[in-house]
């Protein structure tokens, strides 16, 4: 083992019924610690004791930022296993096909690159709705802005900066493209990816959308509240901001439609990558 090595985790939901990790093919040994979240809050634990789980949270959630908020109080006062302790840490929906090869391909690769924060590609036949984290033949990491709430990997130090405000999405809608970038810019760990070397299959459709959670918002008025911390946050660290993020990050809606003026600029790198095709396809 190198020194200073720090082990990853990746934590993966439940539904206290199903047999637990059903969608993460066992085919080697992993090379991080196994977080189980049942979000029942009343699984047995017999129904996982064959499996190779290190951490074990119970407790009945509305959706993944209600996950991700119990997630960050069980290392918050955690002495036994710091968040010191451990260099990423993922949070995986239990609708995302994942292999336990792939998973440790992913993290050394991450670790390779350095990244801070960065995700599988999505497969080209599983529910998505952002292009751009959509798998690319022939490409093993490409850099983006942010990356989605369905899987994302963090550095633990960022993960754990953004926990006083997960309690502001229950939805999880909002952590994703407006604060976990915000606070890579303050903390000054801005390498963010996808990670086409490995796919992963989204297969659920999105059930956020308008639902109205027990805080009385909906997905929508939570992204909202999310956004306004962010530039409240943006101005208080002017130093770090340039106008760049906010044209890029923070002043790009993701609800209901996309602006037409950011469709208007695919056309240049649309017409870019036309070429290269191009030209590729006459060398074979």
């Amino acid at each position: 083992m190198e020194p200073n090595y720090k082990p990853s985790i990746v934590a993966v939901t439940w539904d206290g019924v199903t047999p637990a990790l059903s969608h993460i093919f066992q085919d080697v040994p992993p090379q991080f610690e196994i977080l189980l979240f049942d979000n029942t809050g009343k699984a047995d634990k017999a129904l996982f004791a064959h499996l190779p789980i290190t951490h074990f949270i119970s407790h009945k959630t509305e959706c993944k930022g209600d996950i991700i908020e119990h997630i960050y109080y069980y290392f918050q006062n955690n002495t036994t296993n710091p968040p010191a302790n451990y260099k990423y840490i993922g949070i995986i929906d239990d609708d995302v096909y994942f292999s336990v090869s792939d998973l440790n391909k992913l993290l050394f690769l991450a670790s390779l690159e350095e990244l801070d924060v960065f995700q599988a590609s999505l497969s080209h036949d599983g529910v998505n709705s952002h292009r751009q984290l959509v798998h690319k033949a022939g490409v093993i990491i490409q850099e983006t802005l942010w990356v989605e709430i369905m899987a994302p990997f963090y550095d633990m130090e960022i993960f754990m900066a953004a926990g006083p405000y997960y309690q502001h999405s229950i939805s999880g809608q909002g952590i994703d493209v407006y604060l976990i970038p915000t606070l890579q810019r303050i903390l000054k760990k801005n390498k963010t990816a996808v990670v086409h070397a490995v796919q992963m299959k989204h297969r659920r459709p999105f059930r956020t959308d308008f639902r109205r959670f027990v805080n009385g918002k909906d997905n929508l008025t939570e992204i909202n509240d999310i956004k306004n911390i962010c530039y409240q946050l943006a101005s208080e660290h002017k130093e770090l901001f340039d106008q760049a993020f906010f044209d890029h990050v923070l002043d790009i809606k993701y609800i209901r439609a996309i602006p037409l003026k950011k469709k208007l600029k695919r056309i240049k790198p649309m017409l870019k990558n036309l070429y290269s095709l191009i030209v590729d396809a006459s060398y074979r």
